[in-house]
């Protein structure tokens, strides 16, 4: 889910219930209360942020020192408040391709602020718990598709993953991972349908053929491979569907 989730433009009563439906339900989330982009009075937003920490241990709620900059670059997840947040703050949150819940009081002040925006889930106050839950669950379901990019059979781009299959190159954060052309066609097939479970045998046939002498065991040495190339504590590509074979993770 979500690593970082932002509220922004909240007073301190909404921000409070908020606060307690995300803990309740995404406790691995890190939590941001930034009351503007550009702060007048620092002091006394974040003294009110201390006080939070302090009389809440359990409360994931970090201190923001909420310029733009910041809540941009570490940003995951807004939930922003109109018509308090401005337009062009929001504008930007848009133009960084920042996943945004919106809560607004109705929906007709939604259109009004946002007019030709028909994107962003919504939610209108008093707060359910299923309400929110459900709009966060769409907004990052939507948000991996838009994390998958194809151009073209030969480029596939999925979170910091890519695979450019006429330069046989793959990079993780932009850095080059050396593959074996085997280990990249394995890749390609598997990144190319994300969700799909593919048999050893089905494996087999698409990147050796039926005869080849190693069988299906070597479908496994290929992938633990490739995993010790591409996988780590912060990413698991790859998923075993125990006694039939291998799939994409299609939830990053």
């Amino acid at each position: 889910m979500f690593e970082n989730i932002f509220l922004i433009g909240f007073g301190i009563r909404a921000e409070d219930e908020l606060i307690k439906i995300l803990v309740d339900n995404y406790k691995e989330s890190k939590i941001f209360c930034v009351s503007d982009f550009y702060l007048q009075d620092e002091k006394t937003t974040n003294s009110i942020v201390n006080y939070k920490i302090k009389n809440d241990k359990n409360h994931p709620l970090l201190k923001s020192n909420h310029h733009e900059e910041t809540v941009i670059n570490n940003n995951d997840l807004s939930i922003i408040n109109l018509p308090q947040v401005y337009s062009v703050e929001y504008r930007n949150l848009v133009a960084k391709e920042i996943p945004i819940i919106i809560s607004t009081q109705t929906f007709d002040s939604y259109y009004l602020h946002c007019p030709e925006d028909n994107n962003n889930q919504i939610i209108t106050t008093p707060f359910i718990d299923s309400d929110i839950n459900i709009k966060i669950k769409i907004t990052h379901s939507k948000n991996n598709k838009k994390n998958i990019t194809r151009n073209s059979n030969s480029f596939i781009r999925i979170s910091e993953l890519s695979i450019d299959s006429d330069k046989y190159e793959v990079k993780l954060n932009e850095k080059k991972i050396n593959l074996t052309f085997k280990e990249l066609e394995l890749l390609k097939l598997l990144a190319s349908n994300p969700g799909r479970v593919f048999s050893r045998e089905n494996l087999l046939k698409n990147i050796w053929d039926y005869d080849y002498y190693g069988g299906t065991r070597t479908v496994d040495v290929h992938v633990r491979r490739l995993r010790t190339k591409i996988e780590d504590h912060k990413y698991n590509f790859i998923e075993t569907i125990w006694n039939v074979g291998y799939k994409f993770n299609e939830k990053i």
